[in-house]
């Protein structure tokens, strides 16, 4: 297959959409032509075609610049889109006269969107010092407003096309980065949660075969607790698997039953169709968070999880964890989860009391913990 097969595939129709926005400036031009003595028919028939190839030209030159002609360069793509649409251009001199010079900025703006600063505003300076100079010696009574046209905007879009590429890119390096960071903090958990649970379990397997005959009682022990390892390890990993994906707090509810039932926690949850009303992402970001911190860190028996319309509170009557330390890291799930909060207006408070562990996630500015309800029972109910 050549280089113009399948001409609309990755067409994009937003970038086509915002450059065509500014062709209604093309209708003023037609009106006037429509609108001068002696106009004929065959010349707004003309006209009218002038414009609507110009249009669409210049429609699928900027939602295919990026990839059509395939397996041409992209300064070879543009020039083929700049010759159509110049052409054209040229054309439509034979019927609106002076006021075809309404044409250029578009050509520049195919330039400024697509090619770096320099090279678009040298290529734009030419091409409007070749055409002022052609338009005074053919009508030199216009040059004055065909400079501004010529100049003064051409060079304006061409600047404005630096400014929203730069911004593309700085968009596309803070995407990238992001994704970096996601894949670095995954990376680390899974090191971190499977690299000391299998060379745990690994360590126990092989105790518990070489006490198998002489110390049956004590192999029985050591895979006991290789199951319970197991258990854990699997509940860790389905923790940091879930951090992957956009929660849902009816999701969330179950993804916390699972995680804390497999590492043998008994869990005391709101139903699982109960509604976190208007603060759904944050209370299902902090749930999937305190819930991963319960299964890592606590070596609770017990997890107690409670929401109001304003507050939600995860409490385990565990060893507890210190927060400030957490807190202290540069990255992590919980100064994550704390950023999150106090960006959307709220506040992440930890306490122990009774020899329980106390998170809560506010937003409306109470500080006082909720009161311990066994409320619920498993996320799948």
């Amino acid at each position: 297959m050549g280089p113009f097969h399948e001409p609309w595939r990755g067409f994009s129709l937003n970038s086509a959409l915002f450059a065509s926005v500014w062709l209604v400036f093309l209708i003023p031009g037609l009106v006037m032509t429509f609108a001068a003595p002696g106009t004929t028919l065959a010349g707004r028939i003309g006209a009218s075609a002038c414009v609507l190839a110009f249009s669409a030209v210049y429609f699928f030159s900027f939602g295919a610049v990026g990839y059509y002609p395939r397996g041409w360069r992209l300064g070879q793509r543009i020039g083929l889109y700049w010759v159509s649409l110049a052409a054209i251009a040229a054309t439509s001199i034979g019927f609106f006269g002076i006021i075809a010079v309404t044409f250029v900025p578009y050509l520049a703006a195919l330039l400024g969107f697509n090619l770096p600063l320099r090279r678009a505003l040298a290529l734009t300076l030419l091409m409007g010092t070749v055409l002022a100079t052609t338009s005074w010696f053919f009508a030199p009574e216009s040059t004055g407003w065909a400079l501004i046209v010529l100049f003064a905007w051409p060079i304006l879009l061409v600047l404005l096309g630096t400014f929203s590429q730069r911004e593309d890119s700085r968009a596309e390096l803070e995407h990238e980065l992001d994704l970096a960071r996601q894949r670095e903090d995954i990376a680390t958990d899974v090191h971190d949660l499977l690299g000391h649970s299998l060379t745990v379990i690994n360590l126990k397997l092989e105790l518990a075969r070489r006490l198998i005959d002489s110390d049956p009682q004590r192999a029985q022990q050591e895979l006991q607790e290789v199951s319970a390892l197991s258990r854990r390890g699997l509940a860790e990993v389905r923790s940091t698997v879930t951090r992957m994906r956009m929660p849902t707090f009816e999701g969330e509810i179950h993804a916390a039953y699972r995680a804390l039932d497999t590492a043998g926690i008994v869990s005391y949850l709101p139903p699982a169709a109960k509604s976190a009303g208007l603060y759904d992402a944050e209370f299902s970001w902090a749930l999937r968070e305190l819930t991963t911190n319960v299964v890592r860190h606590s070596g609770a028996a017990h997890c107690w999880v409670q929401v109001t319309d304003h507050q939600l509170q995860v409490v385990d009557d565990g060893c507890g964890f210190d927060a400030d330390e957490s807190l202290s890291r540069a990255h992590g799930g919980i100064v994550g989860l704390r950023k999150r909060i106090i960006d959307a207006g709220g506040q992440l408070l930890f306490a122990r009391r009774n020899g329980c562990t106390l998170a809560l996630v506010t937003m409306n500015g109470d500080t006082d913990f909720l009161p311990l309800t066994t409320v619920g029972g498993s996320g799948n109910d």
